[in-house]
């Protein structure tokens, strides 16, 4: 799923995104993704306030933590919440359910990019779009 992640670093370190990193970290504060300026963009013009578009799994659940290369001492985190995201996506996003995998497939609000894919299943637990009993969702790839 896609993430749009910002930290207002304070105006006195705008203009050096160069110099900004971020790093992914679970609930238990293990490290998944380390610090990386990958795709990080400035908001506006020596702002100082940072973003980066990540692509999650949606059972991700941690934290982003900030950090700035030129200044050694300077850190700022946060939440990183899919489940809100999530909710509001299922809520308004399309749906849709394809007959040949048998699966429930859910949409971003802009109803065309994947969220979650879900395998259904008849009351004896066998693959089935007609006689619906259960959905178990299907594994994704993202971090």
């Amino acid at each position: 799923m896609k993430v749009l992640q910002t930290a207002n670093l304070g105006s006195s370190l705008g203009g050096i995104s160069g110099s900004i990193r971020y790093a992914l970290y679970d609930t238990l504060g293990t490290e998944v993704t380390s610090a990386t300026n990958s795709g990080v963009y400035e908001l506006g013009s020596s702002t100082g306030i940072y973003g980066v578009e990540l692509n999650l799994s949606t059972q991700f659940s941690g934290s982003i933590m900030w950090s700035v290369t030129s200044s050694p001492s300077v850190f700022a985190t946060e939440e990183v919440k899919i489940d809100q995201k999530m909710a509001r996506y299922i809520h308004t996003g399309r749906w849709m359910v394809d007959e040949n995998t048998k699966e429930m497939v859910f949409f971003q609000d802009d109803n065309s990019t994947e969220i979650a894919r879900y395998a259904l299943f008849d009351r004896n637990g066998n693959s089935s779009i007609e006689e619906l009993f259960e959905r178990r969702l299907v594994g994704t790839g993202s971090v």
